[in-house]
């Protein structure tokens, strides 16, 4: 019998998201919290399922029922002023598929996992959550780091002076919104280190496991500071 390959980081990234929808963890409400863990539980498989379709836009009328279930949380969401923070995912997600539609399977799979992480932001505003700077900071780390992993791909045309710019812009972008919560920023030394001084391409397609293992220790770092240091931030002011 044939073993399915599951997409461990897919499902890596999808569980991080979610705890940093609950970031500071009050606040919110804890039974919308709750009952986005079936969601979520169900949502990430159809994203694992739609994945490759998109990739190769095959998706056929009998995905559409699964689009259509995985869009559930969007229709609970309260517009009024958080209209722009939707926008981010639908507007990830159609980038992503013209990329795909091109033919330009770096910037898709960029543009792909960032989408996936900017439901971070739909999922803290179902959950009630107005502390929305974690996820930003979530966003613009995992847009970065994505490209840092291409950049790392032997066979991947990509500069690192384009990982290099990511990350100052994210820079600019995440001091300016942490101008009341600056401890947050702290979360930013490590990932600077990295971005700002990417090294040169693995010499071997072999290494890029070794390089997703270290990257997911990273990133659980990563969120681990960013609900401490918002924890502070809040204690603090």
């Amino acid at each position: 019998m044939k073993m399915r390959v599951r997409n461990h980081a897919l499902y890596f990234i999808g569980i991080l998201s979610y705890i940093v929808s609950l970031i500071p963890f009050f606040g919110i409400n804890v039974t919308r919290a709750l009952l986005l863990i079936p969601v979520i539980a169900y949502t990430l498989p159809i994203l694992e399922h739609l994945q490759p379709k998109i990739m190769t836009l095959k998706i056929d009328y009998k995905d559409i029922p699964l689009i259509l279930l995985a869009a559930i949380p969007y229709v609970f969401v309260e517009i009024n002023n958080v209209i722009m923070y939707i926008i981010v995912p639908i507007v990830l997600l159609i980038v992503t598929l013209t990329f795909y539609f091109n033919k330009n399977t770096l910037w898709g799979n960029v543009l792909g996992t960032t989408f996936v992480v900017s439901l971070s932001l739909v999922w803290a505003l179902f959950e009630g959550n107005q502390f929305l700077i974690p996820d930003i900071y979530w966003i613009l780390y995992i847009f970065t780091g994505a490209l840092y992993v291409e950049y790392k791909i032997p066979y991947r045309r990509l500069d690192k002076s384009i990982v290099q710019a990511s990350w100052i812009l994210s820079l600019v972008i995440l001091t300016l919104i942490s101008l009341n919560t600056p401890l947050l920023l702290v979360s930013l030394i490590e990932p600077s280190t990295r971005f700002l001084r990417p090294g040169e391409k693995l010499k071997s397609p072999k290494e890029i496991t070794l390089l997703g293992r270290k990257n997911s220790k990273r990133d659980v770092i990563f969120v681990v500071l960013l609900i401490l240091l918002s924890l502070l931030s809040f204690l603090h002011y």
